[in-house]
């Protein structure tokens, strides 16, 4: 058993673009990228530094508009342990998206499991949300309007942002003047020590089998935790208890999800949980279509619908 489980990891890794070092740390043979300064091109993007200790950054997509622009938040997916706003696939997403839904994106580089476990990711997050209620790149401060917010994550993105809307409803105060209308969750990475349908069933899937959720989750939940964390599980102990917050607050919670994605059973759930809470939750639910996970960021038709999806929740009116 100890073997096979062995051969599972060695395969997951491999799939990941990743190799183990003995003292517990990895390499990504697709390097994270990180800025040594800001830099701006003719594609109106540039990147600027949050945190020079931690080495986060933020990579800000600017459509050519003189007027104000709602801000959008996007959190990058990966697994916790891999990608970046360099990433081509996230650039292209996120260039298109900042034209299509004409918005100023900041695409959040945070740290990355093993060497930083979550909470690190949500700490990371949580921050550059500080950064953009203080004005300390330009571009907000000339193009964003702070009182138009909207936090989008996909995959463990979409986790991310769940966990950090949470801590942000619980302090809206202190991050005022930025007003956060809501959050969309992309296929958000959850799970759980008890195996679903879905994951059972798609126990092989060719983009995210069985034993690459559990390699992941291994790398980035705190050492000693097992997948009914609440970072894994947002199940346990029937949700935590800001979800009221989230509703009192009446902020808007799109979640979409496919039922080829082994993630399927365990986004309805969510919703469900949502939704017994009182939170304003609008799920997209694809069926039988063939659309994997990660399908909403890669295939242009499943782009489309996840843009028609986010433009319908009505943040940016």
């Amino acid at each position: 058993m100890a073997e096979s489980l062995s051969r599972r990891y060695s395969d997951a890794y491999k799939r990941m673009f990743l190799i183990p070092r003995p003292d517990g740390t990895i390499t990504r043979i697709l390097p994270v990228v990180f800025p040594t300064a800001a830099t701006s091109t003719a594609l109106c993007y540039k990147d600027s530094v949050i945190n020079h200790v931690n080495r986060t950054w933020a990579r800000l997509f600017l459509p050519k508009s003189g007027t104000k622009l709602p801000i959008l938040v996007f959190v990058h997916g990966g697994g916790f342990v891999n990608g970046g706003g360099a990433d081509p696939v996230h650039q292209s997403l996120c260039a298109e998206a900042a034209g299509r839904l004409g918005v100023l994106i900041v695409s959040v580089n945070y740290r990355l499991a093993p060497e930083n476990r979550l909470p690190a990711a949500y700490d990371d997050v949580l921050e550059a949300l500080t950064w953009v209620r203080d004005g300390k790149d330009e571009w907000v401060r000339q193009f964003g309007d702070l009182s138009r917010c909207v936090i989008v994550g996909e995959s463990a993105g979409g986790n991310i942002v769940y966990h950090v809307g949470l801590r942000a409803a619980d302090r809206v105060d202190d991050l005022k003047p930025l007003i956060i209308r809501g959050l969309v969750l992309i296929q958000p990475f959850f799970g759980g020590l008890t195996r679903t349908a879905s994951e059972l069933r798609l126990q092989d899937d060719p983009y995210l089998p069985l034993h690459l959720t559990e390699l992941m989750w291994n790398l980035a939940l705190p050492v000693g935790s097992n997948r009914n964390h609440e970072y894994c599980n947002s199940r346990v102990g029937g949700g935590s208890g800001l979800l009221d917050r989230v509703r009192d607050l009446q902020w808007r919670v799109g979640v979409m999800a496919s039922d080829d994605d082994p993630l399927f059973d365990v986004n309805v759930e969510l919703v469900k949980l949502m939704e017994r809470k009182g939170v304003r939750v609008t799920s997209k639910i694809i069926r039988g279509k063939g659309v994997r996970h990660g399908a909403f960021i890669t295939f242009p038709p499943n782009k489309n619908e996840m843009f028609r999806f986010v433009r319908s929740l009505g943040f940016f009116s």
